[in-house]
């Protein structure tokens, strides 16, 4: 009967509270602001974080799959995207490949060699700069830049030395203005005749769309000379080996120089897990800030919400002189201006959850940035509304139990 009666009056409570909130409409709609505003902010910065930072690693994937790269070089970090350059000597050789290629399986699924230089192109009248990349057949599989017409250079050009050439998004713009097509058409690298058989995929990226893919033989016969080459490019088993493999690879490098250690090597790698990691932090860092400005919003509501439930207390002092001498005790007027609170900042929050999702469909549809609500932040931003109600709410309500009853009931 106990617990037949509490439910009663959380009933009669819940009543009295909507009827109160209803009986002043625009005034409970001004104090429910706040925590609208503050509950669509907190929503719409964070889908904006996340947005973020799932476009970043979006594009990290274009990089390649479980992607290593052996660089020549001193260590420069940990970049996998630093602009190709010519004045760094290829230290990497045929040993080197070797031991990498003679890991099991489980560690490495397939490897590919690169060399670069800058190179002049020209077909016709027209000319264009250009990144000139020597590399193995299954470059596109590692790094994930593939041919969207024609094709990509065979095992069989690569052992006949053939002058064919897959060419970047933005190189044939350059070449091709008019739109033609390019395949069969011969263009000239460096002075090198070379016959356009793809056109690669635009990846947004000028180290890559500004770029021309030859076969490492072809590249080191015609244009460089050299029987080294500046990088290998490793596709790992499983992401989860990666750090495992990098130890590995160094550890059999520095062997096979005879060095002790790091620090003396002329070789470094880059670990696309690193890099993935850093932006992971940096926006996971700017996503909490973004909400914690946001939050700082729903402060203010709540803040609102004291202010009005005090003037609320005031007006309604008569009435609670008249509850009480009633028989209504000090915890049941508390409880009620509490649930009103409650209610104000509830109502807030789930028109505030509206409202964030309308927000960020409106910035990913109209404003062409990525965002991403997640079930997390809707959670906290709606038990953040509940709690700044709560918390504002109990020193109005205190106030309201702590009347005298005497006082009230003369309360004009």
């Amino acid at each position: 009967m106990k617990a037949v009666r509490q439910l009663i009056m959380m009933w009669e409570n819940g009543a009295m509270s909507v009827r109160s909130i209803l009986s002043n409409r625009g005034r409970s709609f001004l104090t429910a602001l706040g925590v609208i505003i503050g509950v669509a902010s907190v929503i719409t910065l964070t889908a904006l974080g996340q947005g973020a930072r799932l476009s970043v690693e979006d594009r990290l994937s274009t990089l390649g799959a479980n992607l290593l790269i052996v660089y020549s070089g001193e260590p420069r970090g940990t970049s996998l995207v630093r602009p190709r350059t010519t004045n760094i000597r290829p230290t990497l050789t045929a040993d080197d490949l070797a031991l990498i290629d003679s890991l099991p399986e489980d560690l490495v699924v397939m490897t590919a060699r690169e060399s670069s230089l800058n190179g002049w192109l020209k077909f016709e009248n027209r000319n264009a700069a250009a990144t000139v990349i020597g590399t193995d057949p299954v470059y596109p599989e590692i790094r994930n830049f593939r041919p969207v017409y024609g094709a990509f250079f065979s095992e069989h050009d690569m052992d006949n030395r053939r002058n064919v050439v897959a060419i970047g998004a933005q190189t044939y713009r350059e070449l091709f203005p008019d739109g033609r097509d390019p395949l069969g058409a011969m263009i000239r690298i460096n002075g090198f005749p070379f016959r356009v058989i793809g056109v690669m995929e635009e990846k947004g990226s000028p180290s890559q769309d500004a770029s021309v893919l030859i076969p490492l033989s072809t590249y080191r016969r015609s244009l460089s000379g050299e029987d080294r080459y500046a990088m290998i490019n490793i596709q790992a088993a499983a992401p989860e080996i990666m750090y495992e493999l990098q130890a590995k690879i160094e550890e059999e490098l520095l062997r096979l120089r005879r060095l002790p250690s790091m620090d003396l090597a002329d070789f470094y790698i880059a670990n696309q897990m690193d890099l993935i990691g850093t932006v992971t932090d940096v926006a996971d860092t700017f996503t909490l800030l973004l909400g914690g400005i946001a939050a700082i919003s729903l402060l203010v509501g709540g803040i609102g919400i004291m202010n009005i439930m005090l003037v609320s207390v005031t007006e309604r002092t008569r009435e609670i002189g008249i509850r009480m001498a009633l028989g209504a005790k000090a915890t049941h007027l508390m409880t009620q201006f509490l649930t009103e609170a409650v209610i104000l900042s509830a109502g807030g929050g789930l028109i505030g959850v509206g409202l964030g999702y309308a927000l960020s469909w409106g910035i990913q549809r109209f404003g062409g940035l990525v965002t991403m609500v997640t079930p997390e932040s809707v959670l906290i931003a709606f038990s953040f509304a509940l709690l700044t109600g709560l918390f504002f709410g109990g020193y109005p309500a205190y106030r309201a139990s702590r009347l005298d009853p005497i006082e009230a009931l003369r309360h004009e």
